[in-house]
């Protein structure tokens, strides 16, 4: 009963401290870890998330007899098949899940590291467009907000050419890169990157296609150059700056 009560109390603290606390790392060597077993460690606080949920895992950041701990590994249990940006019934998006534990985890005093690591797993299977859309969105949400070190899967979820393809392309542009924006406004995502002294923007909407103006060269989530007909859709795309 006590737990439940101090978990009541807290959660008001954590929802207000989310929508502010900004993230602090902007360079990225390595992003991506391939096997969710590299993370664990014994001085890490693993906490598991299914359908974004959070509520009964704040007790474990404020546990008063409970380890310090080096920093923590949040495990999303993903449902591809829904976006990421996706918002029902006052539920809260990826993004912002991702926001209250990464601030639960800068509230606690048993935590010492700040930033967190998080992992995703899903059903293996074949995935198909929309699914591959999906796994990069919430992939790149965990990269845009600017408070995970490292992002681990299991990469034998992938289980088609497609979908390992748009991953090592994703990843290609993601690691040794340096995030120096990142905006949302409505639908539309920009995360805004510089690499090799080129900058370039990683762009998709969440939901109508956009006409995109003004860039240099634009490459599809395959890694394919485009030459005409460009849109701003579901599908992230790497567009250079002139």
């Amino acid at each position: 009963m006590k737990t439940k009560l101090h978990t009541l109390f807290l959660y008001p603290l954590v929802l207000i401290f989310s929508s502010f606390l900004k993230g602090k790392k902007n360079e990225y060597k390595n992003f991506f870890l391939d096997q969710q077993k590299d993370t664990k460690q014994k001085d890490i606080l693993e906490v598991r998330s299914v359908k974004n949920e959070f509520y009964e895992n704040i007790k474990h950041f404020f546990n008063k007899l409970s380890p310090l701990y080096d920093k923590t590994f949040v495990l999303f249990e993903l449902d591809i098949n829904k976006p990421a940006e996706e918002k029902k019934y006052f539920a809260f998006d990826f993004l912002r899940v991702v926001n209250i534990y990464y601030t639960l985890s800068m509230l606690s005093a048993r935590v010492t590291n700040k930033n967190i690591d998080v992992g995703f797993t899903f059903e293996k299977q074949k995935l198909n467009d929309i699914q591959i859309n999906n796994f990069l969105r919430y992939s790149l949400l965990t990269f845009a907000s600017k408070k995970v070190d490292m992002l681990s899967f299991d990469k034998e979820i992938l289980k088609d050419e497609k979908s390992i393809l748009a991953y090592e392309t994703m990843s290609s542009y993601i690691n040794n890169s340096t995030i120096t924006n990142f905006s949302n406004a409505k639908n539309l995502y920009v995360i805004t990157c510089t690499k090799d002294k080129k900058t370039f923007d990683i762009i998709w909407s969440s939901n109508d296609d956009i006409e995109l103006t003004e860039f240099g060269k634009v490459y599809d989530k395959y890694g394919k150059l485009l030459t005409k007909d460009i849109k701003i859709s579901t599908s992230p795309i790497y567009a250079f700056h002139k």
